[in-house]
């Protein structure tokens, strides 16, 4: 039998990851009923930890009802495992998501695919639906066993504040310090901070930034961390080229005309950084519609790295998240919390990083 090593790369505790892999190969059958495992030095060999991270693994398994110790004769597959998964219950976990959300749009895609595989791995059945962020209000809590609220809008906090205190609750893709809550994000700031400092590197001074709707933490953050960095570079702000979008995905009318005028003339921007890929998108067909050239004439920027982004003419250079990553940081969060009934304050966040493709270049 051959079982998948844990992920150096995979911030999840590596205990974790090896109770995980054992509890999937128990309900996959490569494990079955009234089996005996291999010692557990075999086991840490096979998934590659310490003796102490597989001895935890399987002394959780235990703990759970699906491995069983005998004294002298070593740990087994319990013979009623199936009564035992069935008698874990199953987890049903709110999704709280504003209801204007593209839900097929590639940052909360990427999201609630990395909370599915995230469940798919647990020993416990989950089940998720989607709750609408306005009306948390009217949610009933006992349908819920707790909740991960996506992305929530500043003017919610104290609603979500109101449910963390009613169910279990983790924020993703969003902070509320003020509050003790578990909230998951990435570094938003440090993003934004490494995008400008790439384009000053380049010779650019007259960088215009674009943001998304700052009542949302992340979009608020990318712009923090852009007005930071060009403080830094020396560079004065500018409010003509500090650009604020009321959407994430469509560049509204206001700051699309504001965009334009930043284009133009003699003292014209020379880079923008677009906090979304998105808005990046609607950059690039706001400096096409112009006659300018990406990224001879303007170098550009974006926030996101879905597939499509090095497919695009020139590649798009951009601030990768570790979406999939956070996800599996908020599923992991919950779960501990439905476990242990810790609801600690804690925020988390995640590195970004800065990949360089060719919508980027040295100022002409």
């Amino acid at each position: 039998m051959t079982l998948p090593t844990v992920s150096k790369a995979d911030p999840t505790p590596r205990y974790i990851q090896a109770e995980r892999i054992l509890s999937a190969a128990i309900h996959d059958g490569r494990l079955p009923a009234g089996c005996k495992l291999p010692s557990t030095q075999v086991i840490s060999t096979m998934i590659d930890v310490s003796l102490i991270t597989a001895h935890k693994a399987l002394e959780r398994l235990v703990s759970s009802g699906l491995l069983r110790r005998e004294v002298g004769r070593g740990t087994f597959v319990c013979d009623d495992v199936a009564e035992a998964v069935a008698a874990q219950g199953q987890i049903s976990i709110g999704l709280a998501i504003d209801a204007h959300v593209n839900l097929d749009d590639y940052y909360h895609a990427a999201i609630i695919d990395g909370l599915r595989k995230a469940a798919r791995a647990d020993s416990r059945p989950v089940e998720f639906f989607i709750m609408d962020l306005d009306a948390m209000n009217r949610v009933r809590v006992e349908e819920a066993s707790g909740v991960i609220c996506i992305h929530p809008r500043a003017e919610m906090r104290d609603e979500v504040a109101r449910l963390a205190r009613a169910v279990p609750l983790v924020v993703l893709g969003g902070t509320m310090s003020e509050e003790r809550i578990t909230c998951i994000d990435c570094d938003n700031l440090e993003g934004s901070r490494l995008a400008i400092r790439h384009l000053c590197g380049l010779g650019h001074k007259r960088i215009a930034v674009l943001s998304g709707p700052t009542n949302l933490s992340n979009a608020h953050d990318r712009a923090e961390g852009a007005r930071e960095e060009l403080q830094a570079q020396g560079i004065k702000r500018n409010n003509n080229t500090f650009l604020v979008s009321t959407d994430s995905v469509s560049l509204d009318e206001g700051a699309k005309g504001k965009l334009i005028k930043s284009l133009k003339g003699k003292n014209r921007v020379t880079a923008v950084f677009a906090g979304g890929f998105y808005l990046a998108m609607n950059v690039l067909q706001v400096i096409r519609s112009l006659k300018l050239r990406v990224p001879e004439d303007v170098s550009l920027i974006g926030f996101d790295d879905p597939v499509s982004a090095p497919l695009l003419d020139p590649p798009l250079t951009t601030v990768r998240q570790p979406l999939q990553t956070m996800a599996e940081r908020g599923f992991l969060a919950i779960s501990e919390i439905l476990e242990k009934g810790n609801r600690k304050e804690l925020s988390v966040d995640l590195p970004t990083e800065l990949v360089i493709r060719g919508s980027t270049g040295p100022v002409n």
